[in-house]
């Protein structure tokens, strides 16, 4: 293709333009209130369209399309309206010949009929979503015994050369980034804690562990590396059914919002991931499988952290039982490292909330019954996972100390015990009247979801909250007989 000049005539097109074309127009104020119908064949004219139009005219309690033609004496204007709510007006012919009334009321009802098949095309497009992506999982593949033991020996030697060598300290992170994408869990986990008894050497390998989920570089096909910073929007909500889906393509249409309100500059990256996760599956994979997150969306596919089949068969299956539960879960997006700043995120999170909010309820409740729904200002992944954890054990256990409070004669008659349980990757917390053994109500705290959970941050965290409540806590230890 080469450059025209400007006196140069241009040929038309031998493409013809349907017939009818609806559309808005701007002006100085920005979107107009009127919608513009253009008819392209002779009489070609263009005029304005607005719906909501309650004029009566006979036959307009018909079922069937009917329509009048008005002249407005006041405004010197020809007006059409129909029982379709729909008013045509400010009629601006483009040939030289004007139609008849009868002619003109021909083509706006024939207009009429396009104009509903065009929402009704709409509609069908917005029900069926966005075309389905490609789903990938990562691996999980767990090594044979021995080469696991190896790998888990050479991990460990290296984080304890790594300590006070920076040198060092980079071969570490490309090791453990390594570790990670090979996808046996057991590799990193069993490193992590092989060094708690050396607290410098066992530090470092969590940060390059959790510096390589928070950090992500993608090498593409064509050599470039982009740099990648991984953040999220917590979002709470209830369910009265069991079960949780995970997969909600419609989350896509949230990527512009959230860019437009976050002001990250036009030629910056920003993706959503369309796949939700909550704090069972974070913990299922101790977050190690979130490495696999950002190539798999750099590629233009779905991230899939479950078999999708499986999944959606159990939700099938759990939905279908009455279950009132709250849900902790995180959107997680990708922006480009640099493109938002931490002091612009907090300044714009209103803004963000404001504009996320709708597109986040409608991609919900296309795929899933749920609720109320609460959305969190989008910090780093971190911290988002921290901040979002946090809200949700106290938002849980406030609700079961008030109502408990309130039929016992206030908190400062109550007392909290609290058990560590494994299974459940938190705390119970056993609620009861101080002097009584009896419990009157158990509440989960749970651990902020991590590569290697901290047992000791939530204890200390649980304490601060009842502290400040003023109900005395103490802690019971399992024994094992």
């Amino acid at each position: 293709m080469k450059s025209l000049p400007r006196n140069a005539r241009v040929r038309g097109e031998p493409f013809l333009p349907n017939r009818f074309i609806f559309g808005d127009a701007v002006d100085d104020q920005g979107l107009e209130n009127t919608e513009y119908l253009v008819h392209t064949e002779s009489p070609a004219f263009v005029c304005r369209l607005i719906g909501n139009d309650d004029t009566d005219f006979p036959g307009r309690e018909k079922e069937d399309l009917a329509s009048a033609m008005l002249y407005d004496e006041e405004e010197s204007l020809t007006v059409y309206v129909c029982n379709l709510r729909l008013r045509l007006f400010d009629f601006n012919f483009y040939d030289e010949v004007e139609p008849s009334v009868g002619e003109l009321q021909d083509i706006c009802d024939e207009a009429m009929r396009v104009y509903q098949q065009l929402h009704k095309a709409y509609a069908e497009r917005d029900a069926s979503g966005p075309p389905p992506r490609e789903m990938r999982s990562g691996p999980t593949k767990p090594l044979p015994p021995g080469e696991r033991q190896q790998a888990i020996s050479k991990l460990v030697d290296q984080a304890r050369q790594a300590v006070g060598k920076p040198v060092e300290e980079m071969q570490l992170g490309a090791a453990v980034q390594l570790a990670l994408l090979q996808g046996d869990q057991a590799v990193f986990t069993e490193s992590q804690l092989q060094l708690v008894s050396e607290p410098a050497a066992r530090q470092l390998l969590v940060n390059r562990a959790r510096d390589a989920v928070a950090f992500p570089e993608v090498f593409r096909k064509d050599g470039t590396v982009v740099s990648f910073e991984l953040w999220a929007l917590p979002l709470a909500f209830t369910r009265a059914q069991g079960g949780v889906w995970w997969h909600f393509p419609r989350l896509e249409q949230l990527e512009v919002a959230l860019a437009d309100a976050l002001e990250v500059p036009e030629k910056s990256i920003l993706w959503i991931s369309p796949t939700l996760f909550t704090v069972d599956m974070l913990n299922e994979r101790g977050c190690q499988d979130l490495v696999q997150l950002a190539p798999v969306m750099d590629a233009g596919c779905d991230f899939a952290p479950l078999d999708p089949e499986a999944s959606r068969a159990t939700y099938e299956a759990a939905r279908k039982t009455q279950d009132p539960q709250l849900v902790m879960s995180w959107i997680p997006f990708l922006v480009e490292r640099g493109a938002l700043p931490m002091d612009k995120a907090r300044k714009l999170a209103r803004r963000a909330l404001d504009a996320s909010m709708p597109l986040v309820q409608q991609a919900i409740a296309a795929e899933m019954e749920y609720g109320e729904a609460e959305l969190f200002a989008p910090l780093p992944w971190w911290e988002a996972l921290n901040s979002g954890m946090r809200a949700w054990n106290r938002k849980r256990l406030g609700v079961s100390v008030a109502l408990l409070a309130a039929t016992q004669g206030g908190i400062e008659k109550l007392e909290a015990i609290a058990e560590y349980q494994p299974e459940i990757q938190g705390f119970e917390v056993a609620l009861r009247v101080k002097g009584s053994e009896e419990i009157a109500s158990r509440v989960p705290w749970l651990l902020v979801p991590d590569v290697a959970p901290d047992k000791d941050a939530a204890w200390r965290d649980l304490s601060d909250c009842l502290k400040e409540a003023g109900m005395p806590l103490s802690q019971s230890v399992a024994r094992l007989h």
